[in-house]
This record gives C-alpha cells, sequence and structure tokens, in this order.
C-alpha cells in the first residue's frame, strides 16, 4: 500500500501518516539527474564555471531557484501498514463523505449518499475492514439489495455506483491498494419508454384554471424540471425566450415560449411558479384529486413536452438544448416511436394514398 504525501486528505484519529521526508532525506537513485558533487535542488546537471584571478572557480550566473520536482509516492512502514487494518467501510465511509461527497455534489446529491450509505452499506458491510473487501463481497451486497431489501434495478445502481465511488476514493488515498469493485456487477436495466402523459390527460390539466392551472401548462410548454420552474422568475424572460441559469447540469441554456404562454404571464412579476422546490410531492397529489389522473407527477410534464417535440417535427439537437442534457443518448430516449404516432401516420399515408 502506499500513500501520497502531498494529497489533502485529513486523517480521522485511528489512522497514522508517515513524516514528510526532507531533501536531504532522498535517496540518490530517486532523484533524477543527479550527480556526484551537484548541488542539492539544482535543476541543471553541469553548471558551467569560468576561471577568475585567483584560480578560484565560480558559477557565471546566478544560482537558479531549486525546481519543482514531482514528489516520491513512498511505500509505507510496516508499523504504518498494520494501522490500517483498523480502518473499517464505516470509517473510511464517514471519510468519503466529509471530505469527497462533500465537495462534489450539489446538497440533494450529498443526502441521498448519506441515506444510501446508512440504510445498506453500513448495514451490511459497515464492520469489515476496508482492506478485506473483495469483490465477492461486493456481488452478495448486490444480491442482498435485491432479495432482502427488494429495490428496484435503478436504485440498485444508483446504491452501488456510490459503493464504487468510495473504493476508487480510498485507492487515491492509498487505503487500500486496488478497488475490489469487480467488472459486471451493475444490474442490467431494462430499456422502457419515457412516462408520458396521453393527449387526453393533456387536455384536462391544460383545462384547470387558477394558478394550479398555469403551473401545469408552464410545465407542459416549457419542459422544465421542477427546481428549476419553481426557481424561474418574470425577469428571467427576454423576448420569447426563458434564461433558465441555475440547472442540475450547472450550465445555463434558453428555452423559447409559446404566444399563449407569453400571453398568461402578462404583467407578472417576480416568481413564475409559487411553490417551494422541495414540494412536487404535494403539488403532484393536488393534481391527481382534481384530475383523476391517478399515477400523475410533475416530471411526468417534461417528458410530456419532450415526446410532443419530436412528434410535432423538432430537431432532437435542439431539444437536447432545450431540456439541458449533457450527452445525447439520454434525449435519444424521447426518440421513440409510439403506438400514437403510427396510427397518425399510417392514418395520413393512407389518406394520401386514398386521394
Amino acid at each position: 500500500m502506499k500513500s501520497n504525501a502531498s494529497s489533502m486528505f485529513v486523517p480521522l484519529p485511528f489512522m497514522t501518516r508517515t513524516p514528510p521526508r526532507t531533501a536531504g532525506s532522498v535517496p540518490a537513485r530517486f532523484v533524477r539527474g543527479r550527480r556526484a558533487g551537484a548541488r542539492a535542488g539544482s535543476c541543471s546537471r553541469r553548471t558551467p564555471v569560468h576561471i577568475v584571478a585567483g584560480g578560484d572557480a565560480t558559477t557565471s550566473r546566478p544560482p537558479r531557484p531549486p525546481c519543482r520536482r514531482r514528489e516520491t509516492r513512498w511505500p509505507l512502514a510496516r508499523a504504518d501498514a498494520q494501522e490500517f487494518v483498523r480502518v473499517t467501510v464505516t470509517q473510511a465511509a464517514a471519510q468519503w463523505l466529509f471530505t469527497y461527497v462533500a465537495t462534489t455534489r450539489n446538497e440533494k446529491g450529498q443526502r441521498l449518499a448519506r441515506t444510501r450509505l446508512e440504510r445498506y452499506l453500513l448495514l451490511e458491510l459497515g464492520d469489515l475492514p476496508l482492506h478485506e473487501l473483495t469483490g465477492d463481497h461486493v456481488r452478495q451486497y448486490r444480491l442482498m439489495l435485491e432479495s432482502l431489501h427488494t429495490l428496484r434495478p435503478h436504485t440498485v445502481t444508483h446504491v452501488l455506483s456510490d459503493l464504487r465511488c468510495l473504493l476508487r476514493w480510498a485507492e487515491g488515498q492509498g487505503l487500500i491498494e486496488r478497488s475490489p469493485f469487480p467488472p459486471r456487477v451493475m444490474p442490467r436495466l431494462q430499456e422502457s419508454p419515457p412516462r408520458r402523459l396521453a393527449d387526453l390527460e393533456v387536455a384536462v390539466l391544460e383545462s384547470l384554471g387558477g394558478r394550479i392551472g398555469f403551473v401545469l401548462r408552464f410545465l407542459l410548454g416549457t419542459g422544465l424540471r421542477w427546481a428549476e420552474a419553481c426557481r424561474a422568475r418574470r425577469e428571467h424572460v427576454q423576448g420569447a425566450m426563458l434564461q433558465v441559469s441555475q440547472t442540475k447540469s450547472g450550465r445555463m441554456r434558453r428555452v423559447p415560449l409559446s404566444p399563449a404562454l407569453l400571453a398568461e404571464l402578462g404583467p407578472q412579476e417576480g416568481r413564475l411558479v409559487p411553490y417551494a422546490e422541495s414540494s412536487p410531492g404535494s403539488f403532484s397529489r393536488t393534481v391527481r384529486r382534481l384530475t383523476g389522473i391517478e399515477d400523475f407527477h410533475a416530471h411526468r410534464c417534461r417528458h410530456t413536452f419532450a415526446c410532443r417535440w419530436l412528434e410535432a417535427g423538432g430537431n432532437l439537437a435542439v431539444l437536447q438544448r432545450i431540456l439541458g442534457h449533457r450527452d445525447l443518448s439520454t434525449t435519444m430516449r424521447y426518440a421513440q416511436v409510439t403506438d400514437e404516432l403510427i396510427e397518425r401516420e399510417a392514418a395520413r399515408v393512407m389518406g394520401r394514398e386514398r386521394g
């Protein structure tokens, strides 16, 4: 096992670190270009000299500052290797949450990672020493997630992805020699079409009045995520475009607004969707109670917008920019041909042949 002396890893009380080595203690075989008689820390292999009066040899130019050499990864001492035996999965996961997750994920991602660890990983593998974790432990962990906890394949994928990230982080920090996460352990996800709303359901939703009706028409007409819609303000509307800055991917994008939606906005000021970002569930329950659509959820409005865009002949690359997808393959999910589209195309083609 190796330890990187230049890492910013904050050690826990159960871990020790080797003292940093000074330039004088570095073995000569690890220093590139060092020759006998050369000044320690000098960047050049041979210093040019000239002879002056009195026979003293001096340098022809001021000495160069020491160059910054790549720091050597020193092997741990045997006593330090014994200390890492005490590092359990629980202790490594706590440090992973404290350093890596807190600096790379948003608030929601941090909360989800902590919940997955507490509910599943620490319960099943928390007492196991980290260096004893093997690929078979990971495979058994997946089986327990599917059988004992009865999780869906998508949820199992998220839980295993957190474990894989944790092990890669531990490898980079020198806690383990190599990540034991095995290949082909992720569940195979069955591709399914996006859960869009039927045209009749869309008509029912758009016919609602009041504040709820406007929010539904706004979601169906823009394809925004619920949190993005809750952060949208009237001053973000520039002409016929809505500027969306605080997004999931961190990229600003512009979303077109239909003339009907612009007319409905009118002189409205401030927030366009007067709901909290954390309330899509309560909003969806209210809509289900008012419309009778039992499986309605606010995010289905986004799926419906994307499907209707492509069904109307919209460009796939433009849809990717509107939805804010980083990868085009994510947008390709909406390019699947539906039964309704087949029926409409068949009626159009057959009507043209008859005419």
